[in-house]
Order: structure tokens, then sequence, then C-alpha cells
């Protein structure tokens, strides 16, 4: 089964029935209210200074759009205390749209860093571009981070993750588990090919020998310093290329 109540965020056919109208999204920002849960709570309906969003005298009733009033102001994405109202801005540009989110992670990115736009699960879908940071003094706990994306993403980025971020999560060396990050630091701290990397980290020391990290670390190596990859792979590779049983090196039976 799909669905927020089964895996945690929103369907296709949940989030299909909550965007506003193609008309709407054409003409600028617009909040897109992700909220489908009936609990007490009714902070976007008073955040909202143009009366855009009605909850009604039931207070554990949905929040409805408005989409004729919404002026696209965004201070209901900082609002919203479940972090379910997010800005999308399909005129952004002819190939981009902008999607204002809620953060409450520190640091803050800055305007102009390249990020990795999540979808609702967390996965990576595509490359994005921090335009705008409101840090929104009324409301000092929830930022709004504004995105540039592709416009064919913009009903699928929710949240993203800063690449040094990325970095520090993504293993290069999975047998050791030595991250791109500790790569980059080594490099900068002095080592020059894949060998140096290897002493000062183990990256490429586990059970495949460097089988599947030796390229990504001489890519790494490329890139911090500067020097054409072909002088940086293939690197020296020690025997043996592939685990051997001990009673083989002993003697003890034969392989061909």
């Amino acid at each position: 089964m799909k669905g927020l109540t089964y895996t945690g965020f929103l369907s296709d056919d949940e989030v299909r029935a909550l965007l506003p109208s193609p008309e709407r999204m054409a003409k600028g920002p617009v909040a897109v209210i992700e909220c489908t849960q009936n609990i007490p709570c009714n902070p976007c309906e008073s955040a909202c200074p143009f009366g855009a969003i009605t909850i009604g005298e039931e207070l554990t009733a949905l929040p409805v759009l408005d989409q004729s009033k919404c002026r696209g102001c965004g201070l209901c994405v900082s609002g919203c205390p479940g972090l379910a109202i997010f800005l999308v801005d399909a005129a952004y540009s002819e190939t981009e749209a902008a999607i204002s989110l809620p953060y409450e992670y520190w640091p803050l990115p800055a305007a102009g860093d390249l990020v990795k736009g999540l979808d609702r699960a967390g996965h990576p879908v595509t490359e994005a571009r921090i335009i705008h940071v409101d840090t929104l003094e009324k409301n000092t706990a929830t930022a709004v981070i504004t995105l540039a994306v592709l416009k064919q993403f913009m009903h699928e980025v929710r949240s993203f993750a800063p690449a040094k971020e990325q970095e520090r999560r993504e293993f290069v060396c999975r047998c050791e588990e030595i991250t791109a990050a500790e790569i980059r630091q080594a490099v900068r701290e002095g080592a020059k090919t894949v060998t140096d990397v290897k002493l000062a980290t183990r990256a490429g020391m586990g059970l495949c020998q460097g089988l599947t990290c030796r390229k990504k670390i001489s890519q790494i190596i490329a890139e911090e310093t500067g020097r054409p990859l072909d002088e940086l792979f293939p690197a020296t590779v020690r025997p043996p290329v592939r685990p051997v049983p001990l009673g083989s090196l002993a003697g003890g039976e034969e392989n061909e």
C-alpha cells in the first residue's frame, strides 16, 4: 500500500489531489498545502494576511486554500508546525521553477549553493540551486529556503541535502566505509596518489582491494589537485587481487 498512512510520505495520487490548478500555477508563486491529517492545528490560517487559508469552525478540519487570494508571500510556509506547506513558482523562468520550503537544520545554506534536491521520501532526484534564504525574524525556528529546480521536478522536490552533507554520507570505499569527504581531506593534507590516500585512510584496503573504489579515488585526487586523471589511474594493485584461501597459499589445494 502507498500513501502517508503506510509509508510516512504522500503518494502521487495524494499529491495530485492537493495541487493548485495549472492556470494558477502559471501565474506565479502559490502555496501548496500538503496537509492530509485531521489534527487540531490552525497556525497557517492565522499566518496568512490575505485570508487565503481557512480551517473553519472544526479545529481538526483540513486547511483549504483559496487560490485566487494567495499572493505567494510564504508566511504560511514558516508558520506551519508540521512543515507541510511549500511555495511553488512555476513562472520563475522558462526552464526552472522556484520552490520555497521550511528548513530547521543548522548551519543554513547560502544563496548560490549547489545542493541535491530530495523527494518526499528523502531520495535525491535532481540538482538544485539555492536562490534565497529567509530567516524570518518573526519565526526564528523555521527558515524558508528557496531552490531553483528544473520544472519537471517542481512537484517532486520537497527538501534538499547540502553537497558537503552528501559527501559526508557517500561511501567511496564501501569495504572500509571511507567517505568522499574523508578522501578529499586526506588529499588536502598532502596525499598525492591513490597509494597515499590508501595509507592515510585505509581506502582500498578492504576485501575487494580497491577494485570498486580506485577509479573514484583517482577522480577525487584529480579534482583536488588539477592533475590529469591518466597520471593517477590505474593504481598499483597488490596481490592477491581477490580473496584466496590460506590453504591455497600453503599448497593445500590447487586452483587453475
